[in-house]
């Protein structure tokens, strides 16, 4: 027998969940990263490599990465230890360290800083990602001084975290209005049956 409700909520489903699934695929998809390297020297004895990686993007609510990789030279005194003084200042964003750090690198290990940032609105963020190495006499030299620009972005005008609830919800409810007159109509059935 035909019913047009059950039609137009089964076509109804079906639209839901073609969005739902558009929505989830969108939001946890991974967001693509820029690396760049940077050659230093700091004096005849000391030189090395800078990687940094930093999203071409941020999603509002999500937590995105900066990641500075300090390589030294191997050819660079074989006990020479180094002392850097980083700092990511980003304002109006949650960053992780939020003040300076302070870390001694061996010659032979690579150091890897990492900064974590929540943003929790859209729009144009600036900064500056700062790397010094310090003197024993307490001194500082200027390593790194480098513009830090990042776009944090929103999904339909909400977090992507909102849209991952948004499109789980959806996924839910497209489900049960395509396989519901199908339950329905089998249970029928079945009580037809047995009496």
């Amino acid at each position: 027998m035909y019913n047009p409700v059950v039609k137009w909520n089964r076509i109804t489903g079906i639209i839901l969940l073609i969005m739902a699934l558009v929505c989830l695929l969108i939001s946890i998809w991974p967001v693509a990263d820029h690396t760049i390297q940077i050659p230093f020297s700091i004096s005849d004895e000391i030189a090395g490599k800078l990687e940094l990686s930093n999203p071409d993007q941020m999603r509002v609510g999500d937590k995105t990465e900066i990641i500075l990789r300090i390589v030294l030279d191997q050819d660079s005194q074989e006990n020479q230890k180094l002392t850097l003084i980083s700092k990511l200042e980003l304002y109006n964003l949650e960053v992780t360290p939020r003040r300076e750090s302070e870390v001694t690198i061996d010659r032979s290990i690579p150091l890897v800083l990492t900064w974590k940032i929540t943003p929790r609105t859209s729009g144009i963020y600036s900064g500056t990602l700062w790397l010094f190495a310090e003197a024993n006499t307490g001194d500082r030299s200027l390593i790194l001084a480098r513009p830090i620009q990042l776009v944090a972005k929103t999904l339909f005008g909400v977090s992507y975290q909102m849209a991952r609830i948004i499109g789980f919800i959806g996924l839910i409810t497209a489900i049960f209005l395509i396989f519901f007159p199908i339950i329905k109509q089998k249970l029928r059935g079945l009580a037809y049956n047995l009496m």
